[in-house]
């Protein structure tokens, strides 16, 4: 192939170097070339009629003088635009493509040829191997020739066979006789503008100039970049940099170009959503959420909407449908479904598939006033990570309702399920009656279907073994029995858990879990393991005798009743209906479902539970 002549000479103000065109209007080279000085000439050997180009300096990289300083790279940028076809840069893996590495070919402008120039032949002793994760080795081709010397540095390294620039020429060992070649990828480090110019697996140009655009707008973060490398790689990801980024973009780059899919994981996905959570531009927030879905859907490909495992409109409810159509067909028309008038009737078929939103709740080792929480989304069997963050009790509500609002937007069919993973001492808390403005906007319970989750068993696996067998058995009902745990029940909680053993069907309890008796009987229940556990918070007041005609009582006649002649996998539709009936109440006392909490967990809906990303006392 002919020579390019995007190939320039660089005299820096006394010291002359090489450099090459990669864009109408800017020339990469060395720092050292143009040391000291914010001007220089350019001028083209192949386009000689350009004559010299005057050009300033308009960034250079962190190089601090020293032969083994890294960063030792700076931008010209020309006074007027040139009509050259510039550089094209070969893949970070270009070098090593080749079972022998490839013969390249620098440019340069030694002693005795500043005028028309010289050309050295050269090759990488390894194309994967980095010197101070900065240069690759390069010696001759044939161990005798031009030597790239003074008057080389800056020069492209070019492919003889095709001409992708592989990096740049950085410096020489007269000794040794061997030259050090920055390659494109660690050019790219410290020159943001060429991400788009170096070819990358799996992120197209258009990609890559959005995401720059994004972390010049986010500017420095206010927690260290390496902290969220390692959040977003995972513990099973790849290694870190050697040297921790100096920037966010660097930290970009580093994922560009190190890593692709990790498991499930897509780990620059990953990293912009962590960038988004700490932006205070809901704009710029939103921006970034928005690029880390659609560069994750890229890299993984079109995922499946509904859950991966079994799930309500599948065979395995072909007994429950049966069932539904045959209550369907004899209710009077215009009854609704089994709640009453206005509830949905089941079709044939069964309901759609649920789409849950996970978000987990633990509290922080490192204050008793802190917890870590994170919200997630499953589909297709995947769970998507939305948000996470070590916050203050107090500003926990907000945080985690601004954060659904955003896992709505990763949903792309089912019907949404809240679901709340909280420590057991945390399970009265009336999450489904969250809301951010009382009295204003419904709360979140009336707007989706919200059930709660025993974050302590989560991760137990002998309860999740239990706890899927026993959802083996639910599918295959027609309703759901209520076994009632009333105020003055006879056993303790070592009794209970075993009775419950053997219970298929959702335990009702009449008092709320605000006492130590009634805390131990949960914790049975939730022990045994039960997947479905409903109470008034409003029940029975602990402590002392109860003659059986309380209002707890009173709560699982009526719950009863709503549930008996349902499948299980319905209930969560069968409370929401009950909450915006009691939120819309106007009667002189209080709804009786006014407070219901219900604990409905089947681990096949939220697999995965996945290690904190903070340290619980960091």
């Amino acid at each position: 192939m002919g020579s390019p002549a995007w190939h320039v000479r660089v005299d820096g103000g006394g010291l002359v170097g090489s450099g090459f065109l990669v864009a109408a209007d800017t020339v990469l080279t060395c720092a050292h070339v143009v040391e000291g000085h914010g001007d220089a000439t350019v001028w083209f050997p192949g386009a000689q009629a350009l004559g010299t180009v005057p050009a300033r300096v308009t960034r250079r990289g962190p190089w601090g003088g020293g032969a083994t300083d890294p960063g030792d790279v700076a931008v010209l940028t020309l006074d007027r635009p040139v009509r050259v076809p510039p550089v094209a840069f070969a893949g970070p893996e270009g070098v090593g493509e080749d079972r022998e590495p490839p013969r390249l070919v620098a440019y340069g402008f030694p002693e005795g040829y500043v005028e028309e120039g010289a050309q050295t032949e050269l090759r990488t002793t390894s194309a994967d191997q980095l010197i101070h994760d900065e240069w690759q080795q390069a010696e001759y081709w044939k161990g005798y020739g031009q030597e790239p010397s003074h008057g080389f540095s800056g020069a492209a390294a070019m492919r003889a066979a095709d001409g992708a620039v592989v990096g740049m020429v950085a410096s020489y060992d007269p000794v040794v006789r061997n030259a050090r070649i920055i390659p494109a990828r660690v050019l790219a480090r410290y020159v943001p503008a060429l991400a788009a110019l170096v070819p990358t697996p799996g992120c197209s140009p258009e990609e890559k100039r959005g995401l720059l655009d994004l972390v010049e707008r986010a500017g420095p973060l206010p927690v260290p970049v390496e902290r969220l490398l390692a959040a977003a790689t995972g513990p099973l990801g790849p290694a870190l940099p050697p040297a921790p980024p100096r920037d966010l973009w660097q930290g970009v780059w580093h994922l560009l170009t190190e890593t692709t899919v990790v498991g499930d994981r897509v780990p620059l996905a990953e990293l912009a959503l962590r960038v988004a959570d700490l932006m205070d531009d809901q704009e710029l927030r939103r921006a970034f959420r928005v690029w880390a879905r659609e560069h994750r859907e890229r890299r993984r490909g079109p995922r499946p909407s509904g859950p991966a495992l079994p799930c309500d409109d599948e065979p395995r409810h072909e007994t429950a449908s049966s069932a539904a159509r045959d209550r369907a067909r004899d209710r009077p028309a215009g009854s609704g479904g089994p709640d009453g008038p206005g509830a949905p009737a089941s079709v044939p078929g069964g309901p759609p598939p649920w789409a849950p939103i996970l978000v987990e709740v633990r509290r922080s080792g490192a204050d008793g006033s802190s917890v870590i929480a994170e919200v997630s989304v499953y589909r297709g069997g995947d769970r998507l990570l939305v948000s996470e963050r070590r916050l203050t009790v107090g500003r926990l509500r907000g945080w985690v309702l601004d954060r659904i609002d955003e896992a709505y937007e990763e949903i792309v069919d089912g019907r949404p399920l809240i679901a709340f993973a909280l420590p057991r001492s945390w399970l009265n808390k009336d999450v489904d009656q969250w809301t951010r403005k009382r009295g204003k906007e419904p709360p979140i319970g009336c707007s989706s279907p919200v059930v709660v989750l025993d974050h302590d068993r989560r991760s137990k696996g002998r309860q999740q073994f239990a706890l899927k067998r026993v959802w083996e058995e639910l599918d295959r009902q027609d309703g759901s029995p209520l076994h009632r745990v009333a105020c003055a029940t006879p056993q303790g909680a070592a009794q209970l858990s075993v009775l419950l053993q053997d219970v298929r069907g959702a335990v009702g309890f009449a008092r709320p879990p605000t006492a130590s008796r009634e805390r131990s009987l949960y914790g049975a229940a939730l022990d045994a393991p039960a997947p479905i556990v409903l109470w008034p918070r409003n029940g029975c007041p602990p402590g002392g005798p109860c003659a059986g005609n309380c209002s707890g009582t009173g709560f699982l006649d009526r719950i009863a009743e709503r549930i008996s002649r349902l499948p299980p996998a319905e209930l969560p539709d069968v409370v929401f209906r009950l909450r915006k009936e009691a939120f819309l109440h106007e009667g002189p006392e209080p709804h009786w479902a006014a407070h219901v909490s219900l604990v409905w967990e089947d681990p096949r809906r939220f697999p995965e539970v996945r290690p904190l990303r903070h340290s619980p006392v960091g």
